[in-house]
Formats: structure tokens, sequence, C-alpha cells
């Protein structure tokens, strides 16, 4: 009996300090883990998290409740942790060969960007090669997060960044970055209007009110009008365009309301060209609503040519009204030329209905120059007519040549305009 006691107290003791030194090794292993967490990232790559193509080696040895369970993660695989070391996550964004899985592990990377590491992170993008897209994204976010570091950084930066950084920088504090604008240093007072237009970009994307109110205190001036055309389209992103309309109608009369409406009245007429009409209908009349006449006129014309050119008879005379009349003929002549010229025999002599011939003429000559010709020469205004009979034996001569110039012979035409007919056409 004392031989076997003796083995089995052996293993006894084995046992034991197998035990402790396993104890031992798993604490120094925690402790080192603790130690390795406390360590600021660092931009290396780990063969840990990246293949040896750089990639991500997508594990799926962890357990099933850690694993992405996406149906885009079974197709492409999983988007590397930011967590720690973004080597894995960089490389996925910007050398992944597919674009879905460089977008998601780019929107994980702006995610983990901080004040702290947003320079070290912006010097991968640059040696890795950022697409446009995403030094744009990246730039917009650093601006925001960080907008005074950001924009020195970048106003000393050779590279076009300045404009990014200052939108979101404007989205996130607009009051920091209008300061910004009002102590413009000197060497970039050069990019003062293109500076102004990234700040009215971002405080739309962030107070539309606010970026209204910051244009019209600009006064009117042609950059004014442009950065309205900025306000307005982001109130179209934000809003319905019912209310991007009232809130166009609430602008001052001016240059300002003028693009704002043209650009509400295009994304409106494709919604429902019908209430666009009504909506712009009381103030057709009016020098700042030209433009947005002619945008509904033309987008409704596209669908329905009967009641756009009915209700663009019954607006007042203006420029808008004459456009929309010639696009709107010029685009029913594609698909009904019958039935464009069936209303065109209707229409009264005036100078709507030498618009609506000059759009259908210079529209038709592509398919039938010669019927084209005819109707040029219904025109009233001979300044038009002789404009629209150029543009139509332009076309002519450069379908047919032989044709046209056969037609040249027995025009009758002055020589100085048989000349303007065989010059090369000027693009429309």
């Amino acid at each position: 009996m004392k031989k076997p006691l003796l083995i089995h107290g052996f293993w006894a003791v084995a046992v034991l300090m197998a035990f402790a030194l396993g104890s031992k090794k798993s604490a120094s292993s925690a402790a080192d883990a603790d130690s390795e967490a406390s360590v600021p990232s660092r931009l290396t790559t780990r063969a840990s998290e990246a293949g040896s193509d750089g990639r991500s080696s997508r594990r799926s040895d962890r357990p099933a409740g850690q694993r992405e369970n996406s149906a885009l993660a079974r197709l492409f695989g999983s988007i590397a942790s930011a967590d720690g070391n973004l080597d894995a996550l960089f490389q996925q964004a910007l050398r992944d060969p597919n674009q879905i899985t460089r977008r998601l592990a780019f929107a994980k990377l702006l995610e983990a960007m901080t004040p702290e590491n947003a320079a070290a992170m912006r010097e991968q993008l640059v040696a890795l090669g950022a697409d446009p897209d995403q030094w744009r994204d990246f730039h917009y976010a650093w601006g925001a997060l960080d907008g005074k570091a950001a924009f020195d950084h970048a106003a000393a930066s050779p590279e076009p960044d300045l404009n990014d950084t200052m939108t979101g920088w404007a989205a996130a504090n607009p009051a920091q970055a209008i300061d910004m604008l009002n102590q413009l240093p000197e060497s970039l007072q050069g990019q003062r209007n293109e500076i102004i237009a990234s700040l009215v970009s971002g405080l739309a994307d962030g107070d539309l009110s606010a970026a209204t109110a910051f244009v019209l205190g600009l006064g009117e001036n042609d950059q004014s009008a442009k950065l309205m055309e900025i306000v307005a389209s982001q109130t179209i992103r934000a809003e319905s365009p019912e209310a991007a309309a009232r809130w166009s109608d609430s602008l001052p009369d001016g240059p300002m309301k003028a693009t704002a409406m043209s650009r509400v009245a295009d994304a409106y007429a494709r919604k429902d060209p019908e209430a666009a009409a009504r909506w712009v209908q009381g103030a057709a009349g009016e020098g700042y609503a030209s433009k947005a006449v002619e945008e509904i006129g033309g987008r409704w014309a596209e669908s329905n040519p009967v009641a756009a050119v009915d209700w663009l008879q019954d607006l007042p005379a203006s420029n808008g009204q004459i456009a929309a009349l010639r696009s709107s003929f010029d685009n029913w002549e594609d698909g009904n030329p019958a039935a464009a010229q069936d209303y065109l025999k209707s229409m009264p002599q005036s100078s709507q209905r030498d618009s609506s011939i000059n759009g259908f003429a210079t529209g038709y000559a592509w398919q039938n120059p010669q019927v084209a010709i005819a109707w040029t020469q219904q025109i009233s205004d001979p300044a038009l007519r002789e404009k629209s009979l150029t543009q139509v034996g332009q076309i002519y001569y450069r379908q047919n040549p032989e044709g046209a110039s056969a037609w040249l012979e027995t025009s009758g035409l002055s020589d100085g305009l048989r000349q303007q007919i065989q010059q090369p056409m000027q693009r429309r």
C-alpha cells in the first residue's frame, strides 16, 4: 500500500505546482494586456490584426455573440475593429477591393477620430492615397471635431483641404468659424470667397435659418446670389419642396430670391409640376420669378406639354415665359411632332408663338429640316426669324451637306446669311 500512496502523493504535488504556475502565468498575461491597453494607439501593422497583404484577416473563430452577422458581413467579411490599433481598419478603408467594405470601414475610421489622433490619421490618408470623397469627409469631420487645429493645419498644407475643413467647422461651431472668417490671415485673403462659400455650406448643414441670415447680411451682390443657391439646395434636401417654396417666398425681392426660387422650382416641378405652377403663378409677372417660371414650364412640358403650354400662355409676358415656351416645344417635337404642330397652328400671332416656333423648328430640324425651315418662315419677328433659320440651316448642312447646298442655291437668302449657315454649328 505504501507504493500506491507515494505515487498518488507525487501526482497531487505535481497538480498543485502546475496550478500555481498556471495562475501566475494568467495573472502575468492579464497585467500585460492591461499595460498594452493603456498605451496610446500607434498606426502600425500587427500580424494578429491584418494578413500578409495588409487586409483584415476576417477571423471567424470569435464567439457567435461577437461576430458581425449582417448580410454584407456574410458576403464580404466583417469590418476590422476600431479598438486600439487602427492599421487593419485603414487597410480595409483604403485598400480593400470591395467598395462597400471600403465605405463601411472608412465610416468606422471616422468614428474613431479624436483631436489627439486626427493628425496621425491624416498622415495615413496621404500615405495610402485617399480618394477625393474620403479626403473631403475626413477634413469635414476633423473641422467639426477640432475646428481651429484642423483649420490651421489645412491653411499650411499643400493639399486642397481648407474648404472642407471650414464647412465641417461651421456646421459644428458656427460662431468660431465666423470669427475665423472675420480675422482671416492676409495669406488667405485671396481665397476669401471660396472660404465664405464653404462656411455657408456648413451653416446650412447645421442651421438653415442661420445660413439664410448670414447670406442676407452680406447684401445683394453676385456672390450672395450664388450663396443663397447653396442654402436653397440644403433646404430642399432637409425639407419638402413645399416648405422650401415657403422659405424662398420669405426672402426679400431681388437676385437672391430669384436664385432661390429657381432652385426650388426645379425640385418642386420634378415632384408635382401642377402644385409648383400654382405656387409661382402669383409672382409670375415679377422679374425675380422669371427663371422659376422657365424651370416649371419646361419640366411640366416633359410629362404634359398641352397643360404646360396652356398654363404658360395665360401668364404675364416675361423672359421666363418665352424661354419656357421655347423649351417646351423643343421637347414636344421629340415625342409627338404632329400634336406640337397642331397646337402651333392654333396660337395667335405673338411673341409667344414666335418663340414656340423657334423651339419647335430648331428641335425638329434634326428629324425633318425641310418642315422645320417652312415653320421658321412663319416667325413674325425678323431678327428671331433669321436666327431660327440660321440654326435650322446649320443643322441641315451638318446632316446632309448636298441637300442643304441645293436648298441654299434656290433659297433667295442673302450671301451673308448663306455663309453663316455653312459655318460650323455653335453648341446649343
